[in-house]
Formats: C-alpha cells, sequence, structure tokens
C-alpha cells in the first residue's frame, strides 16, 4: 500500500511543477488535479457516497468534505484551497466547521500543503497539529508514511495513529531502498534519507557525481538525479538537469528573485533569471518558466547541461558532489 501511495504522490509532484500556473488559477481545478487523487489513494473515493460527502453542509456553510466513518458519521472534514492560496486565514473558520457539527479532525489543504488536526483538544492551535506536511519539499515515501495518519482504515477509527518515524537518517548506497508494506498501528519502516555522498563507489551501483562526470560524446542523458536529502527525480533529457536542479534549490529557500540572474560560470550567459534576457541583452533562446516564476535557459547538450547545474548549485551554496547521477 504504501508503495502504491509513493507513486500517486510521486505523480502529483510532477502536477505541481508541470501545470502549477493553471493550478493556481482556482480551487476547482485544484481539487480535481490533486486533492481528490490524494483523497482517493488514501482510501476516501470522493465519487462513493458511502465513503465522503463533498460540499457537506454545516449550519448553513459548506465545507468541502466530510470523510466519513461507521455508520455514515463524519470522521473528519477537509476544506480545500487553490494551489499556493496560503492557509493561515483559514485555519480558524475550517476548526469552527468541524467544531460545530461535533467532527473531531479537521484538515486543510491546497493540494500541496496538508495540515490536519485535532479540534477540541484543549491546547494551542501548533500543539493540535497532527499534520503539517508540504509534498514538494517531501521525498515521496516519507510523504505517504506521514500520510497515513489520513488513511481511512485509520482515520475511520476516530483515533488515528501517526506513522513511526524512519530509524536512520544515513545510507551506505544509493538509491535507497524501498520501503516495506506497512499498516498504521505500528509503522517503524525502512524509509532512510541521504544527508551526504554514500562512501561506496558509486559507478557500483550505476550512479556518479554531478561534480566528477565528464561524459563521453554520444552519451545518452542521465535517468534519474538524487539530492543530498534523499530526493530524486526523473530526467530523461539533457535539458532537464538544470531544470530539476533549479527545482530543487527553490523548494528548498534557496533560488529566488532575491539572487538571481545566475550566470553561467565563466560566460555572460545567465543560467536562469527573472525575466529571460541574457547579460548581452539577447532573449534566452530556450526558456523554460519554474515554478516560482524564474525562467531557466535549456537551450543545452550534456556539457552545457552539466555546466548550468554546477552554477546553479555553486551560485546557491550547494555542493554539486552531494549531487547524483543514475546512468543506464
Amino acid at each position: 500500500m504504501l508503495d502504491d501511495l509513493a507513486g500517486v504522490i510521486e505523480t502529483l509532484q510532477g502536477r505541481i511543477r508541470n501545470y502549477g500556473d493553471t493550478l493556481r488559477q482556482n480551487e476547482i481545478r485544484t481539487r480535481v488535479a490533486l486533492i481528490d487523487p490524494l483523497l482517493q489513494a488514501l482510501g476516501w473515493d470522493v465519487a462513493d457516497p458511502g465513503l465522503a460527502t463533498p460540499e457537506y453542509e454545516i449550519s448553513g456553510q459548506r465545507v468541502d468534505y466530510a470523510l466519513l466513518g461507521p455508520e455514515g458519521k463524519p470522521a473528519a472534514t477537509v476544506e480545500a484551497k487553490k494551489l499556493g492560496e496560503p492557509l493561515a486565514s483559514h485555519r480558524m473558520q475550517m476548526l469552527n466547521y468541524s467544531n460545530a457539527a461535533g467532527i473531531a479532525y479537521a484538515g486543510l489543504t491546497d493540494g500541496n500543503q496538508w495540515e490536519l488536526y485535532e479540534v477540541f483538544k484543549q491546547v494551542t492551535l501548533e500543539e493540535r497539529r497532527l499534520l503539517d506536511l508540504r509534498l514538494l519539499d517531501t521525498p515521496a515515501h516519507e510523504c505517504a508514511l506521514k500520510l497515513l495518519l489520513l488513511w481511512r482504515p485509520n482515520l475511520a477509527t476516530g483515533q488515528p495513529v501517526a506513522a513511526g518515524k524512519p530509524i536512520s537518517t544515513s545510507l551506505v548506497e544509493p538509491p535507497p531502498a524501498p520501503p516495506a508494506t506497512v499498516t498504521p498501528a505500528a509503522v517503524v519502516v525502512n524509509t532512510q534519507l541521504p544527508v551526504s555522498p554514500p562512501t561506496v563507489p558509486a559507478a557500483a551501483a550505476g550512479w556518479v557525481r554531478l561534480s566528477d562526470w565528464q561524459p563521453e560524446p554520444g552519451t545518452r542523458a542521465p535517468t534519474t538525479v538524487r539530492f543530498a536529502n534523499g530526493t530524486t527525480e526523473s530526467l530523461g533529457a539533457w535539458r532537464n538537469i538544470p531544470l530539476e536542479v533549479a527545482e530543487f534549490l527553490i523548494r528548498n529557500g534557496k533560488l529566488s528573485a532575491g539572487n538571481c540572474p545566475v550566470p553561467m560560470s565563466g560566460g555572460a550567459r545567465y543560467v536562469v533569471h527573472s525575466v529571460a534576457v541574457h547579460s548581452n541583452g539577447k532573449d534566452f533562446t530556450e526558456k523554460r518558466k519554474l515554478s516560482n516564476n524564474l525562467f531557466c535557459e535549456t537551450n543545452v547538450g550534456a556539457a552545457r547541461a552539466l555546466s548550468y547545474a554546477k552554477s546553479l548549485l555553486h551560485h546557491c551554496g550547494v555542493d554539486p558532489g552531494q549531487v547524483w547521477l543514475k546512468l543506464d
């Protein structure tokens, strides 16, 4: 079950990165593309009236979802917002809805950020929070583990149990081993995440360090990139290397308009800038818009793709030696 859920999460992470602009336009697009699929993967088929009630009425108001427990009684409410909408101003409204209906748990999401609260606990809002998760900031299997709080067989009990925490944060070799199938009651899964490069030779497992690799002419693009925090992204084309490195830096708060432009090492061209124009006044040859509205130059072959990626990492203070590429 956990591997299936992680697969869905990876799909949703890709949708946020690739289609974020359109999903930020309204709540319905966010719900259809991001929220409904994740709820379904967690056992809440929103099209099944026995499992969930969309637009559930509470005191003349409507909450986006009621997740139904035994005998059709709501186990939790979930309030949905469009992708990127700040959630802070909606938290008390969400809690008030559930409190008025006597529902013990309340969730809030924009499709990327997911929160879950205990409604009746007499403590601060922060202490009521059981879940605070951002899909784009978290490896898929770690997301899946944390989201077991919302898994129907767990949440519908009325006393959801949080999954056990990872037992280690280091690996001896790449890539991470897939976690085992789990149940929510006593989850202790091997979901180790690398925080530094492994000590074994990467070539033995088909991985090379970005900082060291010099591909021969005609070499095909790597299939996967893996970062120091354990997250991996599919590649398949040379231009995707600087793109995925840029998105990783954005997710971790290291790349923004405030530290642009990012110049190409030894050249007058830019790798990333807030406008798609190089220092010589020429437009980017092949621009791609990033998730925070910066632009990345993607007119690259093998050598330039690696050079651009290393320029980005150096510019943002990240060691390229902690980024790995998976070869065929």
